[in-house]
């Protein structure tokens, strides 16, 4: 696929081109005001933008890179073939019609990739709003006119207006772009082939997506992982991440695992940057697109200088419940009393108006903060809009002057999120960082953190096998539910995958009196309901002469609620905590190991991560650490640590009970696992199948 010539064009041909079609003149007048060569098809016009027409693609004797496609959904098919034959390097399918519309436009949509298939002919789109590489610069992009900068900040939409809405965030905050991308339906050129290309991409340092869902997870994560390894950041802001309810559905996992916590937890693992809204993840790009990559590092801590009490104040609340802080630079007290009178904090410090007035101490005061030990970046809170150059000045000269010669990162931003003015970039040509407010300065801060922390953490693992082709169990109970394993089943399928259970001893109907020796404590409970605490069907703490009664009041509840009445009778196992560990099945980007505290309450008590499966050592001890590290268990009063060798090993009998299990269960619920001094024991398993 020919994907880099379509996007980076010599030559360029509009078919469709019309004076009197928005889309047309959103592309086009661009291209020719910048002095783009562009051939001119419409077999209806002699002439159009003053410029000749021909009257197909064949016409132009000449196979181009680059053809936008401004004609409906049959005649872009048409053109497609026709491209193709010439062996044009690729169109731009700005039609809907195709998949979106029903039985037709999916036979359209299908016809287009046969003919990308049996060509390699790249296609945008289709139902698209085009592209635009400014760097070069070539304007395929239909959906609104914005006059650009060229710089490192790519875009790539699944929704074409939100390209539009991306590019304006990126002109308030006066970042350039490389490239820009509406994917439209993805029916040739899926989202990874874009981040794949942005990867080698010497013109991109970070990768801004708009993401309604990832169609090919394992090549979409690898371009990701291909860019990581470039040192290009990749920021997304997943469309449709409204949280559900944690209220108890068809399981547990099923509670938890929604689309938008799968995305979130994908994102993590593979090292992608996650945005809450557009000035988020434009707000994350500032650094990454300013900075050079020798420059990238863990940013927690700033130094700030400012021109009132007030906004010292200020950015020191904004920054209350980030990664940020602003360390005391004790190093500078002696100085700061000296040269600034009436400094009451350092940091943020207030400059006040007497060392404003001197360009001296200013200049002293910036070397001063740039060289302080304890910040990893120096702000300077200071206007930037349009009209307030000539008063900036007064501060931005000198500061510039040290930024020039230091090797902390210099960075200055209104207090407030305002638009740039288009003097400002010019403030980069020196070493300065310009930013678009405090609160997202403190945002592009804590991104940059996380990219590097991630480090050689993120990324997808090496295997990513598939459950084994097998089929469930004989003997399925039908609850409300859903259809579930027996309890005595699930047990063997836990035990034959590596995870220990407590011991048990299932009774069928008819049996109310125990064979095996299973303790003085034991816990008595109907076999096969997945919800059985609801029903009040569980006993605890049960003495052996005392279950033939317990056994008979739970078959009444049973009869009473037309469910099953197979009763199971366990040891009950003395433990020191609670665990959750589940499987979730069938979302978009695979299916996933959950692993949290909280045994019966885990709805409510949090601490709840995962991991994609399959599970190796490396990724499992790092799920454990994250959920029941030694660090983060000390922050629960009088827990004492958990085994976490024996955690870890449960984790990876996790990873082959899905092996087992994963090509006909839903869900996998283990739960509570029982958290002792020397291991962990599962109490229950609730399989749910298809």
């Amino acid at each position: 696929m020919s994907l880099s010539r379509l996007l980076a064009p010599r030559t360029v041909a509009v078919v469709g081109a019309n004076e009197s079609l928005g889309m047309s003149n959103n592309a086009v007048r661009p291209m020719l005001e910048a002095g783009v060569d562009v051939r001119m098809v419409n077999p209806r016009r002699e002439q159009v933008y003053g410029l000749p027409c021909a009257p197909s693609l064949t016409a132009l004797g000449e196979a181009m890179d680059a053809v936008l496609v401004l004609v409906n959904a049959e005649r872009t098919v048409e053109t497609a073939r026709e491209a193709a034959a010439l062996g044009c390097g690729g169109i731009v399918a700005a039609a809907g019609g195709f998949a979106e519309g029903g039985d037709h436009g999916q036979a359209l949509q299908r016809e287009l990739q046969e003919i990308a298939a049996s060509s390699g002919l790249a296609v945008v789109g289709p139902n698209c709003s085009g592209f635009i590489n400014a760097q070069l610069p070539v304007n395929m992009f239909t959906g609104g006119r914005i006059d650009l900068l060229a710089g490192p900040v790519a875009v790539v939409s699944q929704s074409g207006f939100l390209v539009r809405s991306a590019l304006a965030a990126a002109q308030r905050r006066q970042l350039g772009i490389s490239i820009a991308v509406s994917s439209g339906n993805e029916a040739v050129c899926g989202l990874h082939d874009y981040v794949d290309l942005l990867a080698d991409d010497p013109d991109t340092r970070v990768i801004c997506l708009v993401i309604e869902t990832i169609r090919q997870p394992q090549e979409f994560f690898a371009a990701v992982a291909k860019a990581r390894a470039t040192g290009t950041a990749v920021i997304a802001l997943k469309l449709g991440q409204t949280d559900s309810s944690r209220a108890i559905m068809q399981s547990h996992t099923g509670a938890i695992a929604d689309a938008a916590w799968v995305y979130d937890l994908a994102f993590r693992e593979h090292g992608v940057l996650r945005a809450h809204d557009m000035d988020d993840m434009l707000d994350q790009a500032q650094l990454f697109a300013q900075l050079p990559r020798e420059q990238w590092q863990p940013m927690r801590r700033a130094s700030m200088i400012t021109s009132s009490g007030g906004v010292a104040a200020l950015a020191t609340d904004l920054a209350a419940g980030t990664t940020v802080s602003f360390p005391p630079l004790n190093e500078l007290s002696d100085w700061v009393r000296e040269r600034v009178p009436g400094a009451d904090t350092l940091n943020p410090l207030d400059m006040t108006g007497f060392v404003m007035t001197d360009q001296a101490v200013l200049t002293e005061l910036f070397e001063k903060y740039a060289g302080a030990s304890e910040a990893d970046l120096l702000i300077l809170c200071w206007w930037l809009g349009q009209g307030d150059e000539a008063w900036g000045n007064l501060l931005l000269e000198p500061f510039a002057g040290v930024a020039e010669r230091s090797t902390t990162p210099l960075l200055v931003t209104p207090l407030e999120g305002t638009a740039l003015g288009d003097w400002t970039p010019a403030l980069r040509q020196r070493g300065v960082s310009i930013a678009s407010g405090v609160a997202s300065v403190l945002r592009a801060m804590s991104a940059m953190t996380d990219f590097v922390e991630q480090g050689e953490t993120a990324g997808p693992r090496t295997s990513r096998a598939a459950p084994l082709s097998a089929a469930a169990p004989d003997g399925l109970v039908e609850t409300e539910a859903g259809r579930m394993v027996a309890f005595a089943d699930a047990m063997r399928l836990l035990e034959d995958a590596g995870i220990a259970v407590a011991p048990y001893e299932v009774l069928a109907a008819g049996s109310d009196s125990l064979t095996k020796d299973l303790g003085e404590r034991l816990v008595v409970k109907l076999a096969d309901v997945p919800h059985r605490t609801e029903l009040g069907a569980v006993a605890l703490g049960v003495a052996p002469v005392d279950v033939a009664e317990q056994v008979r009041r739970l078959r009444s509840i049973a009869a009473e609620h037309g469910v099953d009445d197979t009763v199971v009778v366990q040891a009950m196992v003395a433990g020191h905590g609670e665990a959750f560990a589940g499987v979730s099945l069938g979302s978009d980007l695979g299916d996933f190991a959950l692993f949290g505290r909280g045994g019966v309450l885990v709805e409510t008590a949090g601490g709840i991560s995962g991991r994609l499966l399959p599970l190796d050592k490396a990724a499992a001890e790092a799920l454990v650490e994250e959920v029941a590290g030694e660090d983060v268990i000390a922050g629960f009063r009088g827990q004492r640590t958990w085994p976490t060798t024996a955690l870890v090993e449960t984790l990876l009998g996790l990873s082959e009970l899905w092996r087992q299990v994963g090509s006909w269960a839903t869900s996998v619920d283990i739960n509570p696992l029982v958290v002792t001094d020397s291991g962990v024991l599962a109490v229950d398993a609730l399989i749910l199948t298809i």
